[in-house]
């Protein structure tokens, strides 16, 4: 009677390997990888706030504490931990469909997207698996994987490698923006990429298109996300992409008589502390989206905490308050 041999790891990443050459040869032949445009409004955020956000960072680590090196190849990545000293491969998730997402602490749209990515990985989970990629971040994009629990959504949370800041395997891909995703079959084959932001809907559509999966998931758009912070250019950036949408408030927290020397345009003046902000924002309507800001971004986080933990569903937290507003050349009323 024959026996079965169990495979080791590593023949099992070998095979692996073998058959994910086959099938992108046959991809070749059989198909077209669809990229998708990188939206305008995307590319004018990456030229207008990467220019100030992009001034400062340090180099990624080359290698893991074994001495194997991290590659940015983009069909065989292996990067390092986001959180933690794991490392992240491509490898890692043979014989499952991925999906891999850029994202960055400064980028507006990043933010806006990973509720709805959040609400899908849970609904796919053992389906389809998730990576967030942190790159081209001077800032702190492993708070901004926290806010947002992508851990316990189910994501492997890597970092980028390469350049000052980190970005080589971002910018395998072309990318001109953030964010952006790509889509890997089961076989590690790159099959899709998505320049710009993507919709809940949009993320479910592909799913569906590339792996035939399909997704029920709550709509992140009803259940609300964690406060964002932004720094003021993001700030004017989503605002001014909305300018028509009433929904879309500048909160300013000063008192009236700052308030009236000058302010964020269209912004509504209510004087707010952490401790009365339940009180003093309760008629406001609780489904809109808030831009909180006081003078100089010391007292506006609690106030933004305070609404959010009241039920408010979209906050924003303009980091530096209005003296950061005003030193970026921003637009002020009167």
């Amino acid at each position: 009677m024959a026996s079965t041999k169990r495979m080791t790891r590593a023949e099992q990443r070998e095979a692996w390997h073998a058959e994910r050459a086959a099938a992108k040869a046959r991809a070749e032949r059989q198909r077209r990888l669809r990229i998708g445009a990188v939206s305008a409004i995307g590319v004018a955020i990456l030229g207008v706030v990467a220019a100030l956000a992009l001034g400062a960072g340090g180099s990624a680590p080359t290698a893991d504490a074994n001495g194997t090196q991290y590659s940015a190849a983009r069909d065989d990545f292996r990067l390092p931990g986001l959180l933690d000293d794991s490392t992240v491969s491509l490898a890692d998730f043979a014989g499952t469909p991925v999906v891999v997402n850029f994202f960055a602490s400064w980028c507006v749209y990043c933010n806006e997207e990973l509720p709805g990515f959040v609400q899908v990985a849970k609904a796919t989970d053992g389906k389809v698996a998730f990576v967030g990629v942190n790159t081209s971040d001077p800032g702190d994009g492993a708070a901004m994987a926290r806010r947002f629990d992508l851990a316990g959504a189910g994501f492997a949370l890597a970092a980028d490698i390469g350049g000052n800041p980190p970005s080589q395997l971002w910018s395998s891909f072309g990318s001109q923006g953030l964010p952006v995703t790509a889509f890997y079959d089961a076989t590690g084959t790159l099959v899709d990429f998505s320049g710009g932001m993507l919709t809940q809907a949009e993320l479910e559509k592909r799913l569906q298109a590339d792996f035939g999966v399909s997704v029920s998931a709550p709509d992140a758009e009803k259940l609300g996300s964690p406060v964002i912070p932004l720094i003021p250019q993001g700030a004017y950036e989503l605002l001014r992409t909305h300018a028509n949408d009433p929904s879309f408030v500048p909160l300013d927290l000063r008192p009236a008589a700052d308030f009236a020397q000058g302010h964020v345009p269209g912004a509504v003046n209510v004087e707010a502390t952490a401790a009365d902000a339940a009180s003093a924002v309760a008629s406001l309507d609780p489904s809109a989206s808030y831009f909180v800001y006081d003078a100089s971004g010391s007292g506006s986080p609690g106030v933004a905490d305070a609404m959010h933990a009241a039920g408010f569903t979209h906050v924003y937290e303009i980091q530096g308050g209005y003296a950061a507003w005003v030193q970026q050349g921003l637009p002020t009323t009167p």
